[in-house]
């Protein structure tokens, strides 16, 4: 994590952000600072703008044109004009969802955080002004959806247009001190940045994590209320297939099952499970593979340098460039995506094998005995997660190679699509979570079924069978609406409690 200077503020300066530095702060867990050392990097940054101007020395974005315009030079007198007309023509308004409260804290803390390392150039009193929004939440917002990943720029102008002195998308107010006008060099370096996908990617990363925790403990009580067989699930397994996610995500799987009376000879039932059980360490272990990429892939890109010019005030000179480019970041979200999806299928198969008289032995959806009356709601269980299996599956094609166009009249003829990739991962999230409580609703109401007590289950699992059971209609179905939110919270809650040391947090 960043230098804290107390636990309950983070401070900005030279170290890098982490993603839970940046979770911390879009959920308002701690506050922010600029360091010593940050404002003295600032004032550097910007002296290497100032003597770019006062020489008229051509400089992409401080004395000229951007994009293809690049080749105008903007003259002394006309910089501070250009400037404040770039963030409000670049802010155009496209009907469509707004960042939240969350996301938007997130976006300026990194954008912030660049800034204090002194590679934009903009001035000091900007930085202050921005970090005063921060600090005091009195924030603009701005409009998801205009970005093909080759830096936010319309919805990163919409968050500056408050510094103007001029109305946004946030009807509130303006934001805390407003500037008189912008600068040389500080339009390009607020609306030249992937702060807002990266802040949007950052809380997403972190659910995730939270997701494939509870989806484990979902995989667990579903071998438990199948009375499957755990030998698949071995070390000796895990090793002789040498995959590093895998044998992680083995031992925990291990470990929420200790004590379980699963690991008694003769309590499995078939000698071999269908793969949907059989193939949890595997599938897990792949999706857990992929997490690691994208927290390692994005945990680096929260503190890049992608404003462009990159202001070098060692030796006094900018540098053009290409960090804004974000295929690195899609490629690392759409391989989440699909990880994540793979593992929500193989629920989906065993939210209906548990329910399936032929590979559980137990009348139909889990009835009392067979009949027309009672079983899982009547069935419907299976219905809401089919459908939101195939609203997991359908989020999770890739986004990467989507991008096809000639902006700026051909200049920026790639882009990584990142923002497409994060906004199908958001999109994915609360399907997901319903398939894994469901699963959990199903494994739970088959334990209860075979009249198994709670502390024959794995050790791992018995606080969340035991919580999970209180809320099922197992007895009552169709007497009263049953709403699946309050088990849904509890499968997040039981998640939190989910932390392997070996796997990034």
């Amino acid at each position: 994590m960043s230098k804290i200077a107390s636990p309950h503020c983070i401070v900005l300066d030279h170290a890098p952000l982490t993603l839970a530095d940046v979770n911390l702060i879009a959920l308002r867990q701690v506050g922010v600072e600029l360091s010593a050392a940050g404002r003295d990097a600032v004032l550097r940054a910007r002296a290497v703008v100032d003597r770019l101007v006062d020489e008229g020395i051509p400089a992409y974005g401080i004395t000229t044109g951007v994009g293809s315009q690049k080749d105008f030079a903007v003259g002394r007198e006309a910089i501070a004009r250009y400037n404040n007309l770039m963030i409000t023509a670049h802010a155009t308004l496209a009907p469509g969802a707004n960042a939240s409260a969350e996301v938007v804290r997130g976006a300026l803390a990194i954008q912030l955080a660049l800034f204090a390392k002194g590679r934009s150039g903009v001035r000091l009193e900007l930085v202050e002004s921005l970090l005063a929004r921060l600090q005091s939440d009195d924030l603009p917002t701005a409009r998801l959806g205009s970005s093909v990943g080759a830096s936010d720029i319309v919805a990163m102008s919409q968050l500056a247009v408050p510094l103007l002195s001029k109305r946004g998308v946030n009807d509130k107010g303006t934001g805390p001190r407003p500037l008189e006008g912008l600068a040389a060099k500080e339009a390009v370096s607020l609306l030249n940045s992937n702060s807002l996908m990266l802040s949007e990617a950052a809380l997403a990363i972190g659910e995730v994590r939270l997701l494939l925790d509870a989806a484990m403990l979902a995989g667990v009580l579903s071998i438990e209320g199948f009375r499957g067989n755990v030998r698949s699930w071995g070390a000796k397994v895990d090793l002789a297939r040498g995959q590093q996610g895998q044998s992680r995500i083995g031992q925990k799987l291990r470990e929420a099952l200790a004590e379980s009376r699963l690991w008694q000879a003769g309590e499995a039932r078939f000698l071999q499970d269908p793969l949907s059980f059989r193939c949890i360490p595997q599938i897990h272990g792949a999706a857990e593979e992929a997490y690691e990429f994208a927290h390692t892939i994005f945990e680096t890109e929260i503190s890049a340098a992608c404003d462009n010019p990159l202001i070098d005030a060692e030796t006094g000179t900018f540098i053009s460039h290409g960090n804004m480019e974000t295929t690195a970041c899609c490629l690392a979200m759409d391989m989440l995506r699909q990880g994540l999806a793979k593992v929500i299928e193989a629920s989906g198969q065993r939210i209906h094998k548990i329910q399936w008289p032929g590979f559980t032995g137990l009348p139909a959806s889990l009835a009392v005995e067979p009949g027309a009356i009672g079983g899982v709601q009547f069935l419907n269980f299976g219905h809401i997660a089919a459908a939101n299996v195939g609203a997991v599956r359908q989020a999770a094609y890739p986004a990467l190679l989507n991008y096809s166009g000639q902006l700026d009249d051909g200049v920026e003829d790639v882009a990584g699509n990142a923002p497409q990739s994060v906004a199908e991962t958001v999109r994915s999230l609360v399907p997901a979570w319903n398939v894994v409580t469901l699963e959990v609703a199903c494994a739970v109401w088959a334990i209860h079924r075979r009249g198994l007590p709670i502390d024959t289950l794995g050790k791992g699992v018995r606080p969340l069978a035991d919580e999970i059971l209180t809320l099922l209609p197992i007895g009552s179905e169709g007497e009263t609406i049953l709403d699946l939110g309050p088990m849904v919270d509890v499968v997040k809650r039981a998640a939190t409690l989910v932390r392997a040391p070996s796997l990034p947090s």
